[in-house]
């Protein structure tokens, strides 16, 4: 093989390795990574908000269920300020655009998982 196969080869070889992480990276930053949770089970908890208050320290809400938990997150430890706080309404937020653009890619994705029922009564016939 000549010297310019090879250099065209190992920079294809490495352009594809980049464009792999690059859109790894995209899709993580986006929101993509808890796609995998949308047809299994639903998760219970998660962070909410969180505000940086100084260089170690940061205000965090987190969701377990139905109720939140407001707590300051830093170096020497976690303290719980507030507990059992109820969760906002939904509808509250709903006429707000989501800063995410691909935050209804899990609506997408759960309704094509979905069977649907007329494929079910073809099948049956």
């Amino acid at each position: 093989m000549a010297a310019a196969e090879i250099f065209r080869l190992i920079f294809g070889f490495v352009a594809v390795l980049a464009m792999i992480g690059a859109a790894a990276y995209l899709a993580r930053k986006a929101g993509l990574s808890t796609l995998a949770t949308v047809g299994g089970k639903k998760r219970r908890l998660a962070i909410t908000e969180t505000l940086p208050l100084d260089a170690r320290r940061r205000l965090a809400i987190i969701r377990c269920d139905e109720a939140e938990y407001l707590v300051i997150l830093g170096g020497a430890g976690e303290t719980v300020l507030a507990s059992g706080l109820t969760c906002p309404v939904e509808a509250a937020g709903a006429d707000i655009a989501s800063p995410n653009p691909f935050a209804e890619l899990g609506a997408i994705a759960r309704k094509l998982r979905a069977p649907k029922a007329d494929d079910d009564k073809e099948a049956a016939a």
